[in-house]
């Protein structure tokens, strides 16, 4: 029986559009490689080490500064990277309220401060604030361990309370829904535009608790 769900953030109840942010660097900021860097489940680089955890926030904007055009402000980077993101959509926001009601809902996604600043007001005006709408929040940067290694995992499982058996994660990349499965959860990969949330969730929950 299922008494825990772990939500992915990015690409599950944040739209992402990687193409929209990586071409506002390129033509806002001049980061003619940003390609490079950027990936909807997967960073690399200095963005990768702001995800892990192992760069403070001001050496991440020196750097990131660092490939843009002469003249880039930090305001005009700060654009570039809420591009990557959209609103979380308003059925969504109603499931987890919903699914709240039965079980204990937590976040676990590989996440940077950077975004973060975006990310709370967004999620604050979509209707759920990310304090008070999820038991725990389990982010890559605070606990500096990235998903897919077992670690993140079994950290989450741990300060929830709950067993592998009786959890549920969600995500869009493959890769970390394995390794969800790898640690003992039940792990489900979430394709957004050939499902919607509420079907992969509510068809995964009724096989699971039959």
């Amino acid at each position: 029986m299922i008494k825990a769900i772990f939500f992915d953030m990015g690409g599950v109840l944040l739209p992402l559009f990687p193409e929209r942010c990586m071409e506002a660097y390129r033509e806002l900021a001049g980061f003619k490689d940003i390609d490079k860097y950027l990936d909807p489940c997967h960073q690399h680089g200095i963005f990768l080490d702001i995800e892990a955890g192992r760069m403070e926030l001001d050496i991440f904007f020196a750097e990131c500064l660092g490939h843009c055009a002469p003249g880039t402000t930090l305001e005009t980077v700060y654009r570039c990277q809420a591009a990557f993101f959209g609103t979380p959509k308003p059925e969504d926001v109603a499931l987890v309220k919903e699914l709240a009601q039965q079980y204990d809902i937590y976040l676990l996604s590989n996440n940077n401060a950077f975004s973060m600043q975006l990310h709370i007001p967004n999620f604050e005006k979509a209707g759920l604030p990310l304090q008070s709408s999820f038991k725990q929040l389990f982010f890559s940067h605070e606990l500096k361990l990235l998903k897919p290694s077992p670690e993140i995992y079994l950290y989450a499982l741990e300060h929830s309370g709950h067993s592998a058996a009786e959890s549920l994660f969600i995500d869009d990349s493959q890769r970390n829904v394995d390794g969800a499965i790898a640690v003992g959860m039940h792990a489900v990969l979430y394709r957004p535009g050939e499902e919607t949330l509420r079907e992969v969730l509510t068809n995964t929950l009724n096989e699971l608790n039959r």
